[in-house]
């Protein structure tokens, strides 16, 4: 009994037609506004419509995507680069400075062995 009543009750909401009623009474907020208008609208038109909402917000959120990987592939050529200019010319110069005073300990020594 209860769901037969609930069935008529939401097949009566659904006939409800808002085009024919007035809604300047109403306090109705811009998105129930919106709503409404889409509502209205004709099956197609709507279909269209969501379509290239969504067609146009996908391109929008793809460009941002592709702009946040291209930084992400620079930053990460970039943290490359500074890890092998400062790690290979640093292993260089650290090394020269150990040969550079192993040559003077090792000078030292045998002058002091003489």
């Amino acid at each position: 009994m209860h769901l037969t009543v609930l069935a008529s009750a939401a097949s009566a909401i659904s006939a409800v037609d808002l085009r024919n009623v007035d809604l300047s009474n109403l306090d109705l907020s811009a998105v129930d506004r919106f709503v409404v208008w889409y509502g209205t609208l004709p099956q197609g038109v709507r279909t269209l419509l969501s379509v290239a909402v969504g067609a146009a917000v996908a391109y929008v959120i793809f460009r941002i995507v592709v702009k946040i990987i291209k930084g992400v592939i620079v930053a990460v050529i970039g943290a490359v680069l500074a890890f092998l200019l400062t790690t290979v010319p640093g292993n260089m110069i650290l090394s020269n400075a150990y040969d550079r005073v192993e040559q003077q300990v090792t000078t030292s020594l045998q002058s002091v062995q003489r």
